[in-house]
């Protein structure tokens, strides 16, 4: 048996239509939303460094194609495949 392919999302931007699909993050990944902030209180800022404050996670990410549902099997969905392979290298 195959796994079930994730619903197809459609949508349009700028009048071209984009077809989308959900993608899961690997197991033990999480992604994050920043925000850049100010420094603490009290902390001279320095112009190399940047503040970030954590604003929101997801473990779900949404593939965007011009015209066509993304390939399963390519672009983003094989690039989500080389973390885990990483780790276990």
């Amino acid at each position: 048996l195959s796994a079930p392919h994730p619903p197809e999302l459609w949508a349009s931007f700028r009048g071209r239509r984009l077809g989308g699909r959900e993608l899961a993050l690997p197991h033990g990944y999480r992604g994050v939303l920043l925000r850049e902030g100010e420094p603490p209180p009290g902390r001279e800022r320095d112009p190399q460094e940047r503040w970030v404050t954590v604003t929101g996670t997801f473990e779900v990410i949404t593939e965007w194609g011009a015209d066509a549902v993304p390939s399963p099997a390519g672009g983003l969905a094989l690039a989500l495949q080389w973390g885990p392979l990483a780790h276990a290298v």
